[in-house]
């Protein structure tokens, strides 16, 4: 049976509507965190995304946040997605969007760029999660299939499995053991768990201040803070638009769940649309170097790009800090 035109109706108004209340409030930084309602955790988990988005910055962000989403929208044309599956994918989503709307503050001036430090900072993972970093680390694999051979990431790797390992036989042993032991059993494998999450926290960050080190041939004297970048904000907007037009679109297959997956499968299919407003950003990128005189219109288009994710990347992570309970 075919999506009634009744429902395509109600789904574009809920599209319609969604998009007009982000719209009110993309002015403001305030009223973004409002809207949108991430926890400290999810924007400390969207942060590191970002932070491992090493060798194309914030446009390897996009389409890596963007892939998992595709490939459950594809799923679609075989079974239908579960409830939990696709509020997984609106999450993700909301981070990316989240991120796209700061972004296009910084381009038009309404959040302050600031100019790059010239000390290194250390790199801090006590806070984040092991599923934000084990995440990060999938997805720099998928991107980049030798990363595999990174000794930390090997470590990450075998770290996650060792954990698995212990957890499989927690619960497994937990039932036969007597109530008066159970404190004492469950003491010894905590200890162990933060041991095994220490591990990965520590690999993790030796990584990143590997993959910070080999990015330092930064131009000297490049900056964010003095291109011309306000242009970018209506193609911005509209990368907005569009990912939020999909994010919709599984909110509310998620809620009729009856005989949604034409929807979901039609929402696959122009993914172009969006991947194409991705490519279009790089090439606003080119355009601006060439403007401003740079020679080397790939770097320079680089180092935009991994200005922003540091930007970004330094905005929200702040912003999780200010949102955690005294």
């Amino acid at each position: 049976m075919a999506y009634s035109g009744f429902r395509m109706a109600e789904l574009e108004k809920r599209i319609s509507g969604d998009w007009f209340e982000l719209r009110e409030k993309a002015k403001d930084f305030h009223a973004l965190l409002d809207f949108f309602r991430l926890s400290p955790s999810q924007l400390r988990d969207a942060a590191a995304k970002l932070r491992l988005s090493v060798e194309q910055g914030i446009i390897e962000f996009k389409r890596s946040m963007l892939s998992p989403v595709l490939v459950a929208l594809e799923t679609a044309r075989y079974k239908a997605l579960d409830g939990e599956e696709m509020i997984e994918q609106e999450s993700s989503l909301a981070a990316l969007l989240l991120a796209i709307m700061v972004q296009r503050l910084l381009a038009v001036d309404l959040l302050p760029r600031s100019r790059p430090r010239e000390e290194a900072q250390q790199i801090a993972t006590d806070t984040l999660e092991v599923g934000a970093i084990v995440e990060a680390v999938k997805t720099k694999i998928k991107n980049n299939p030798a990363a595999r051979a990174h000794p930390s990431i090997k470590n990450i790797l075998a770290q996650v499995q060792v954990y698995n390992k212990e957890n499989k036989k927690m619960r497994e042993l937990l039932p036969m053991i007597k109530p008066e032991m159970r404190v004492s059993f469950l003491a010894n494998f905590s200890r162990t768990f933060g041991e095994i999450v220490g591990s990965i926290r520590r690999h993790y960050a030796a990584f990143l201040q590997e993959e910070a080190a080999a990015s330092k041939s930064r131009p000297a004297g490049f900056s964010l803070a003095v291109l011309p970048l306000k242009d970018l904000g209506p193609l911005l907007a509209t990368q907005a638009r569009e990912i939020a037009r999909i994010r919709s679109t599984l909110a509310h297959a998620r809620e009729e769940k009856y005989k949604t997956r034409e929807v979901l499968v039609r929402l696959y299919d122009s993914r172009h649309q969006v991947l194409t407003l991705i490519e279009d950003e790089l090439r606003m990128y080119r355009g601006i170097c060439k403007e401003t005189l740079q020679y080397d219109l790939e770097a320079c288009a680089l180092e935009i790009s991994v200005g922003f994710r540091d930007q970004v990347v330094e905005i929200l992570e702040k912003q999780s800090k200010r949102e955690q309970p005294a």
